[in-house]
């Protein structure tokens, strides 16, 4: 592909008499712009794609359209171009023998008939494609017959008008014998949402279409609501209406599957096609009903796991309002009683009996709304937050110097994993470490944590016991915000299951954790795995996002505390434990005993944090 653009504007350099740097800068453009979006490289993997890609760069001076129903617009008006137009034929030397017609001369027909039949064409074959990836095979009969019925010249012959469409290459191409389909999925769906548009009414059709099929119409959808915000903004709404005409609180509604799908792509319509620095006072509960829907799809049984995880995304943009999630002081807590468990793999399972103590394990991992508020407040800044990392070297004034780079603030790997609703990554022990000291010290300044009590990171012991549960547990769990730290003993059962492999009873599978089963790859907003929580309440600890913990790593395990495992200041090479898996391993190996280490000094894209509470010492 970059041999194929550097000698592609070498060429039309040549032809428009540009400077060769003019040239070189503009091919360095179009491959930055392809190296950068996946749906881009996905288009520009095929020959004729690349091809019309160079095209509309260099029409555009150098600039892709970047809006992507702009994009397809003019991409297929130009794939239009080259398959309708007219057309020299030569001989074998070279020499010109006849000029054919346009396929609209050829027809006699108006090219917007022939363009209409073509929306038509692509919907019907989108409707009835049984894969939902790559594109449909259409018969060679049903286009001829299609094109045929457009023209009323009597002496149009089937045979010729078969051997025009297999010489060119454009919206139809060949695709086996008497077989053809359109050049990628995308055009396919474009078109087809260009006839959904072209309907009267077509917030209605287009809502039934996506409410029974979401997977099937949802960039049909997308890309029709963007065509039709070219015509006004106001349509938008329209669909939007259509899409999501009741709140979550409506009967029913909570448990509605087509409700669900609706309210999901509304989402995602006003997130992509809506002004929504500018809505209107009637516009304005419109947005609120689709945000309220979004937090309600969080944990909605009829939705499967990579569209929840869309829903949360939506609502970190839409605005997510769950305090527990967003702010430091309303973070939420589960209380882990004090008490032997079970501790290690299940061929070295050892009973534990030396955490006594209760303590508080958050709810969720740190999320990066919650860790901004450290940033901003200045804990990159105060060195007492920092007294292991500057002892290695890698905190000076305000920065942490990581394995690669120095900053003063997480790594930056982009959507999704920046949203607020996200659990923070791209941080270093020392940044986790350093977080949970700017918390005790906030705390305690507001009163929200008593006299000797501190928030820090949990023993890879505390981790495991919070994740698996005791030889005993609450018969429910105690789950309070911060500053409520005092509490009845609770009534106490015997775990059915203490040596489960997951913090969850039962199988595994959908809707208990984000790993690679679920198909999300991505971190996901917190709140998305309520049915995966431990005995305790704490959700996540298997899949999402490892956690860094305090202990160092040592081979031997199970194993009895001691100062040298929970010694903070051991070294700038000592690994540290990190515990629970990731979206990016399976659940097999995200299970209550999975242990990994990592240098303090690293960071990924996938690991982050979990704060406990306990008096100071409970180690």
């Amino acid at each position: 592909m970059r041999r194929f653009i550097a000698r592609w504007y070498d060429h039309i350099g040549g032809l428009r008499d540009w400077p060769a740097d003019d040239a070189r800068g503009k091919a360095a453009e179009l491959r930055r712009a392809i190296d950068g979006s996946e749906r881009l490289r996905d288009l520009a993997e095929r020959p004729l794609l690349l091809t019309l890609m160079a095209s509309l760069h260099a029409w555009h001076g150098g600039v892709l359209p970047d809006k992507r129903e702009e994009l397809y617009h003019e991409s297929v008006n130009m794939l239009l171009d080259w398959w309708e137009r007219q057309r020299i034929v030569r001989d074998a030397q070279g020499k010109p023998i006849n000029q054919q017609p346009s396929l609209a001369e050829w027809l006699n027909v108006d090219r917007d008939r022939v363009r209409e039949w073509l929306n038509e064409l692509a919907f019907t074959a989108h409707s009835r494609q049984p894969e939902l990836a790559g594109t449909a095979n259409i018969a060679q009969k049903e286009i001829v017959d299609g094109l045929m019925a457009l023209s009323d010249d009597p002496d149009l012959k089937p045979r010729l008008l078969v051997e025009y469409l297999s010489h060119r290459a454009g919206l139809l191409v060949p695709h086996g014998v008497g077989v053809y389909t359109f050049p990628h999925r995308t055009f396919q769906e474009y078109l087809a949402a260009c006839h959904l548009t072209d309907l009267d009414n077509p917030e209605e059709t287009i809502a039934g279409l996506v409410c029974a099929d979401l997977n099937r119409w949802r960039e049909v959808t997308l890309l029709a609501a963007a065509k039709r915000t070219r015509g006004g903004k106001g349509t938008v709404w329209l669909m939007v209406d259509e899409l999501c005409p009741d709140g979550p609180e409506a009967g029913g509604a909570a448990e509605d599957a087509p409700a669900a799908r609706g309210a999901l792509l509304a989402g995602q319509v006003l997130l992509e096609s809506a002004d929504l620095a500018r809505v209107s006072a009637g516009n304005t509960p419109k947005v609120e009903r689709v945000r309220r829907w979004q937090k309600a799809l969080l944990a909605h049984p009829a939705l499967p796991d990579v569209e929840r995880a869309a829903a949360g995304r939506a609502l970190a943009d839409l605005g997510d309002d769950r305090a527990e999630v967003m702010t430091v002081d309303a973070m939420q807590f589960c209380l882990v009683p004090g008490g032997p468990f079970r501790m290690g793999e299940d061929k070295e399972l050892h009973t534990n009996d030396y955490l006594t103590g209760a303590y508080w394990l958050g709810r969720y991992p740190v999320t990066n709304a919650q860790f901004a508020a450290f940033a901003d407040d200045g804990g990159y800044d105060n060195p007492d937050y920092w007294r292991e990392a500057a002892n290695a070297g890698r905190w000076k004034k305000g920065e942490i110097t990581d394995w690669e780079i120095t900053r003063s603030q997480p790594y930056d790997y982009g959507r999704p994993y920046t949203l607020p609703n996200h659990p923070v990554v791209g941080i270093t022990w020392y940044e986790a470490l350093a977080f949970a000291r700017w918390l005790t010290a906030r705390w305690r300044a507001s009163g929200a944590l008593p006299r000797g009590w501190e928030a820090r990171l949990p023993s890879e012991a505390e981790w495991e016991k919070a994740a698996r549960g005791g030889l005993t547990i609450p018969a429910a769990a105690v789950v309070r915000a911060a500053g409520a730290w005092a509490v009845a003993a609770p009534e106490m059962k015997k775990n059915p299951d203490e040596t489960r492999r997951h913090p969850w009873t039962g199988a595994g599978g959908p809707r208990r954790a984000n790993t690679t089963e679920s198909t999300i790859n991505s971190t996901s907003a917190a709140g998305l795995f309520p049915h995966g929580a431990s005995p305790y309440g704490c959700e996540e600890m298997a899949g999402t996002v490892w956690e860094w913990t305090r202990s160092l790593y040592d081979f031997e395990y199970p194993y009895v505390p001691d100062e040298r495992r929970e010694h903070l200041g051991a070294g700038d090479y000592e690994s540290r434990v990190i515990r629970g898996g990731s979206y990016a391993w399976n659940l097999a190996s995200c299970r209550c005993a999975q242990r990994y280490r990592s240098n303090p000094y690293f960071r990924y894209d996938n690991c982050g944090c979990r704060v406990l509470v306990a008096p100071s010492g409970h180690l």
